[in-house]
Formats: C-alpha cells, sequence, structure tokens
C-alpha cells in the first residue's frame, strides 16, 4: 500500500500543476507587487514621544503613511471596515510605528490590563519585520488599546506558520483609547535586533490590525489567498545610512533564595549575558540558571500511554533564539532534555545567506529517558554534556533553504551523536518540497552501534481552493536522539492527502475546509503492517481566530501482535467571540486499545477537555482548564477506570508591570493537589522580582489531605545594556 500511496501522491501533484497551469485568467501573484522598488523609510530629524498620543504635525511630515489597509478575513482584500493609518519612520537608534485606528464604538473595544504577552484576545495592531528579507522568519511587534506589549517570532516553513511568543526583547510602546478609536506608538531599538551589516538594508514589513468583536483582521500590503503565509508577501521597504548596530552587552545578574520543607535556606547567585558580536551576530550565556519562576506543566491525563507525552519547553534560556533549531519533522533537539544545567551558551546568528547556531549545556542530572522528562528524574551521579551545532543556507530566494544539524550528548564515556541535514524547496509559490536525512550513532560502555538512518519527505501542491500532496518516513529500529524527541521507531509510513478550500466570505463564516488523507506504516524490516487510517476532516473557520473541526478516522493498529480495527470521532474548537470568555474545547470518543501488553484488548474510550478563560474586568483572569478520560472494557459496558484533571489559573494584574497569580491543580485519579502562588514585578525582560509559594498535598487513607511538601522562593534579577 505504501508504492500506492506515494504514487497517488504523486499523481495528485501531477494533476494539480496541469490544472493550474492550463486554467485561463489565474490571479497575479502578489510577487509581481514585490518586484516593485521598496518602499524608502524616511530618516527623522525629531524623535516621537511615545505616550500613545500622536503629533500630527510630525508624523504627517515627516513619516512614511501607509493607509491602504484590507481585509485578510472575512472578505479578503476588500477594504477595512474601519480605517487604520500607520507611519513608518527611523532615526539613529530606534525604528518608529504609529497607528491611528478608527472605531465608531469605542467603548466596544477589547483592552485588557495582562502581562506582556498575555492580550491576544483583543483589539491589537501588529508589525512583522523580516529583517533578512528571507521570506521565512520575522521579529513581531502587538500592542493592544492600552499599550499591552506583545513580541513574537513568526516562522513560515514548509507552508505552515508558527508564532513563537518565547522571544522577549526591549522595546517600547504606548496606547491611548479616544472618542474616535485609539493610537499606539512603538519604539524599536535597532539594537534589539538582528538585520546585515549593510548600508542599505531592505526588509520586509506587514502591517495588521485585529478587530475581535468582529472577526475581522486587517493587514497591508494587500495579498493572495494563493499562497500561504504573510511574511512570503511582504512589502519590501528600504532604510539607508548608518545606524545603531546590534553590537552590544545585556547583563542580568540574579540571585534566588529557596527555601524547602525541613530544610535551610539556600541562596544561589547566576548570570546571564548576552553579547551583540555585531548586528548579526549574539552571544548568550548562562551561569547557573534559575527557572524557580517558570510555571510548572499543567497536568495531562498520562495513563494508558503507549509513547511519552510531549511536554512544552518555558524555561526563557532554552527558548529564545530556538527558532533555528527547528526541523521539518523529526525533533532532533528537545530541551527539556537537559534538565539541572550548570551553564549553557548559545552563538546565533546570520551572515549573508548563512543562518548558524551553537547551543552547549552542562547537565547536572540528566535524563535517560523521554518518560522522566516531566519528572525531571535525572540521574544523581552522572553528567552530560551538550553540543549542538546548526547551520541554514538561503537557497533560490524564494523561502526555500538547506540545512545541516550535529547533535552530540556526552555522558560519563557514552555518547549519543545524531547528524543530518533537511531543506525546504518553494518553487512558483504553489510547489512545496521538504526532505529531512539523519543518522544515528551510539555508544555505551564502549559499545557502539552501527549507524541508524531516520528519513523524511513531504511534497504537496498548494492554491486558493486546493491542494494534495504526500509525505513518506522511515526511521531504523537504532535510531536514537538523546538530544531530541523522537519517541517511536522501527517503522516507514507513507500518506497521501487532498484538501478542498471554499471561502463564503461571511462575517462568521471565512473559511470551510475538508481534508482527506489516507496512510499506512509498517515495520521498519518487514511487510508487517504496524498502523493504517483513512481520516475524513471538516473545518469551519468562522473568523481568523474562531474554528471548529470535525474529524473521522478509521483504521487498524497492531499491538502485541494483534491487530485491533478502531474508529474514533474528534471534535474541537476555539472561540474569542464572547469579549469576556474566549475558550477552547476538545472531544474524541470510539474504540480505544487498553496499552497492557499482558491484557491487550479494544474497548471503549471518551475523552473530554475544556479550557475557559473568564474576564470578569480589565484586570483579572480566572483560568480553568478541565480534561477527563473514560474508559470501558466494551461500549456501555464494564468501566474500567474515570481519570479527571483540573488546571486553575487566577491572575490580578496590579499594573503592568506588578501582578499577583495562582494555580491550582487537582488530579483526581492520584488524589494529589499543587498549589502554586506568585507575586511578580517586571519592569521589563530581564528586570524582574518574583516572591512565589508551592505546596503539594496526598490524600491519605481517611480522606484528608496531608501536605507532602511546601517551597518558598526569592528572585531577583536586574538588565543592563551597556
Amino acid at each position: 500500500m505504501r508504492k500506492e500511496l506515494a504514487l497517488l501522491g504523486f499523481l495528485l501533484l501531477l494533476l494539480a500543476s496541469v490544472v493550474s497551469a492550463a486554467s485561463p485568467g489565474a490571479p497575479l501573484s502578489p510577487a509581481g507587487a514585490q518586484n516593485k522598488p521598496p518602499l524608502v523609510i524616511p530618516r527623522v530629524s525629531t524623535a516621537p514621544k511615545i505616550d500613545g498620543v500622536l503629533d500630527p504635525g510630525l508624523y504627517e511630515k515627516e513619516f512614511l503613511r501607509l493607509d491602504r489597509f484590507v481585509q485578510l478575513a472575512p472578505k479578503a482584500n476588500e477594504p477595512a471596515s474601519f480605517a487604520t493609518i500607520a507611519y513608518v519612520g527611523y532615526d539613529e537608534k530606534n525604528i518608529y510605528f504609529a497607528f491611528r485606528c478608527e472605531d465608531p464604538e469605542p467603548r466596544l473595544l477589547r483592552a485588557s490590563v495582562t502581562n506582556r504577552d498575555g492580550a491576544l484576545d483583543d483589539d491589537w495592531i501588529i508589525v512583522f519585520l523580516d529583517t533578512f528579507h528571507e521570506k521565512r522568519r520575522a521579529a513581531t511587534f502587538a500592542v493592544n488599546p492600552v499599550g499591552v506589549q506583545m513580541d513574537f517570532i513568526r516562522i513560515e516553513e514548509g507552508g505552515n506558520d508558527n508564532m513563537d511568543p518565547s522571544w522577549d526583547t526591549a522595546w517600547d510602546a504606548e496606547g491611548k483609547i479616544d472618542a474616535g478609536g485609539y493610537t499606539v506608538e512603538i519604539a524599536v531599538p535597532f539594537k534589539s535586533l538582528r538585520f546585515p551589516d549593510q548600508e542599505e538594508k531592505i526588509w520586509g514589513l506587514t502591517l495588521g490590525r485585529n478587530i475581535p468583536r468582529t472577526g475581522e483582521v486587517d493587514l497591508w500590503p494587500s495579498f493572495s489567498r494563493d499562497i500561504p503565509g504573510l511574511i512570503s508577501q511582504a512589502g519590501p521597504i528600504v532604510i539607508r545610512g548608518s545606524v545603531e548596530k546590534g553590537r552590544n552587552l545585556e547583563i542580568m545578574p540574579f540571585a534566588t533564595a529557596l527555601k524547602r520543607q525541613g530544610e535551610g535556606v539556600d541562596v544561589q547567585p547566576g548570570v546571564n549575558l548576552k553579547y551583540g558580536l555585531s548586528s548579526n551576530l549574539t552571544l548568550d550565556a548562562a551561569i547557573n540558571p534559575d527557572f524557580s519562576q517558570v510555571e510548572a506543566d499543567a497536568p495531562q491525563i498520562d495513563i494508558n500511554l503507549r509513547y511519552a507525552l510531549r511536554y512544552q519547553e518555558k524555561r526563557p534560556f532554552f527558548l529564545e533564539g530556538m527558532e533555528l533549531f527547528t526541523f521539518p519533522e523529526i525533533e532532533m533537539v528537545y530541551t527539556r532534555r537537559i534538565t539541572d544545567p550548570l551553564w549553557g551558551a548559545k552563538v546565533s546568528g546570520k551572515l549573508g545567506p548563512f543562518a548558524y547556531g551553537i547551543l552547549s549545556a552542562y547537565d547536572e542530572h540528566p535524563t535517560e529517558s523521554l518518560w522522566d522528562v516531566h519528572d525531571g528524574a535525572g540521574s544523581d551521579n552522572r553528567k552530560a554534556l551538550f553540543n549542538i551545532v546548526r547551520l541554514k543556507t538561503d537557497i533560490f530566494n524564494q523561502g526555500s533553504y538547506l540545512g545541516f544539524c550535529l547533535a552530540d550528548k556526552e555522558i560519563d564515556g557514552s555518547w549519543n551523536r545524531v547528524a543530518g541535514v533537511d531543506g525546504q524547496w518553494r518553487f512558483a509559490d504553489k510547489f512545496f518540497f521538504s526532505f529531512q536525512a539523519t543518522a544515528s550513532k551510539t555508544s555505551v560502555d564502549s559499545e557502539k552501534t552501527d549507524f541508524a538512518p531516520a528519513l523524511y519527505a513531504e511534497g504537496y501542491y498548494f492554491t486558493r481552493n486546493f491542494s494534495a500532496g504526500f509525505s513518506w518516513k522511515s526511521i531504523h529500529p537504532d535510531f536514537e536522539a538523546s538530544s531530541g524527541f523522537v519517541n517511536r521507531t522501527d517503522y516507514r509510513s507513507a500518506a497521501a492527502f487532498v484538501n478542498v478550500r471554499l471561502y463564503p466570505d461571511k462575517p462568521f463564516l471565512n473559511q470551510v475546509q475538508f481534508r482527506f488523507q489516507a496512510g499506512q506504516r509498517d515495520a521498519y524490516f518487514s511487510s508487517v503492517v504496524q498502523d493504517t487510517w483513512l481520516l475524513f476532516e471538516t473545518q469551519l473557520r468562522f473568523t481568523e481566530f474562531n474554528q471548529l473541526v470535525a474529524q473521522i478516522e478509521n483504521g487498524r493498529e497492531r499491538f502485541a501482535d494483534i491487530d485491533f480495527h478502531k474508529t474514533t470521532l474528534n471534535v474541537q474548537g476555539q472561540s474569542n467571540i464572547i469579549r469576556w470568555m474566549p475558550f477552547n474545547l476538545y472531544a474524541q470518543i470510539g474504540d480505544t486499545i487498553n496499552y497492557d501488553t499482558g491484557d491487550p484488548f479494544l474497548g471503549w474510550g471518551a475523552t473530554i477537555g475544556i479550557g475557559v478563560n473568564f474576564k470578569p474586568s480589565a484586570r483579572l483572569q480566572l483560568g480553568v482548564d478541565y480534561a477527563k478520560e473514560t474508559f470501558w472494557r466494551t461500549q456501555g459496558g464494564e468501566r474500567l477506570w474515570d481519570y479527571n484533571v483540573f488546571h486553575t489559573r487566577t491572575i490580578y494584574q496590579l499594573t503592568r508591570s506588578l501582578s499577583v497569580r495562582a494555580i491550582v491543580d487537582y488530579n483526581h485519579f492520584y488524589k494529589q493537589i499543587f498549589g502554586n502562588l506568585l507575586f511578580s514585578y517586571v519592569l521589563r525582560p530581564g528586570t524582574v522580582f518574583f516572591l512565589g509559594f508551592d505546596s503539594n498535598y496526598d490524600r491519605n487513607e481517611f480522606g484528608r489531605y496531608d501536605r507532602r511538601n511546601y517551597n518558598v522562593f526569592v528572585k531577583f534579577s536586574y538588565w543592563w545594556r551597556v
């Protein structure tokens, strides 16, 4: 069946290309617009005061005015419902943006007072800056009507897009609501950006505005639905002359004090360093890093698992700048494997078409298994050194690249090394091909394995209403990525898919998509079928941030040498239409395998989950996440388990810098309660004060909850830019 699926995928791509070539009157690609001369950003003589109040004399006289905003949704490229005027200018130190956002009903604006990056459900304006003009990655800045800042890295590779909120940098912004809508001013220091050290700097610029109560998202410049992504369709701009380079030193010393139950106070100093070797090369280092303020993993259902769960990285040092260490499919770098680093260092930058990164860390308690990542159950007497090298180069000037990675983990004479190449080819903004070819070699107690390969390839064709493609993957039984996340080996798989998209362009029905996928997974060295699947999915996108997805899957899964035939129904959705109650939900019901090698059988399972974030006021958020899994021996038969977990989070924002957060987790299955209270003062990224309390409780045989342990910690850090 693998060959048939691969052939089907190839034929679908061939058919789509023939249809596209034969279709008359195809819409013009925005590439034509991008080939126009870039807009010249004016150098201003007077720096604006960043207070959210626009000086019309200054902005109209000295800044570039951009006012032809169009709708991204619901009516693509139609004029925006409410006028938006943007101004752009720069001086030696900063690049400036200002926005006048008209709104006939400013009382209906959504403008929360939250911590940084916490206002995505609000009205906001957004700036995408592709400072290398590589059409794949952009520094992103967003501000809500009262000046709450959000910054991200947007990555568009392989036809997919991702907004990484972990990136934080120093920049200023302010917003004001008035009788005609709201205004925003932004100043981004050139020292906070990476860019080529050239006299004439050509960047890509995209501007946007979100109006959540109507579901409208507006953009500048116009775009084409025939091309996936926004960065690849950015308007080119040019900045001429000298500006303040990124060569600077940032020092962030910190100290933490931790008091555990039954122990004395443990005081630990440390320091984080960032040195801009040039405007496009940065060194990051951390000595004795501390992550005590980082929110603990939200509880997940961890019963009846065949493979280890993946937990999100939340530690700042291992988040910033890690977009370079992403891959098409096989995850060679998963920094949660570095459990307790004594020190860490990163070098990253770009020279011409070449991007490069080096990550090193010394782990005092390394984990040996993905199953140990969540609890941090590392070795007490072994140390590990991680060294990871990553290279990427732009090719064809089409958002395409070739990459290389080497990941090495050394632990007391034993080691694991994984090397590989990967890439993406983007042709005519319609054809996409991604690949990854890696191999691992491991030595344990002087016994070495042979090279074990892991391969991946994907190709697809994309237009406004139709896309189709195929994927192929092969992982050797001995493949091991001790620095990455690969939780299944010993298989070869192939799949093909077809997507059909319709655009009603209604106020609350932007897009309807139908997806069909078929695939098969076989054992690596034999023709024994491990899995097959046929999947049909319908997606209703009501607005850009409100959607409902229903999916039915029929297939076969082999476990403990038994073939189980399964049918499941999945539903998931998200909505922020109700201003005071954005929510998300998911549900799955159907045939479920009992993954017990001593007693495998096909039962019936139901899983539901819902997350609600109540916002009774602009400063208060009450979040509740609930997940439940029930398993029966047969449909309507004996119930074997009922697993319930709750995660609650309350945040009160006294000011934009000062907040109080309380978290309570309850695991009904294990009868455990976790509580956390955190007082935070964040003046800017790096200058912070935290005071926190943790407690854990277990239920005893009498039904009462006894405190197992508690922690109290204090952390202070200060950020200097020299």
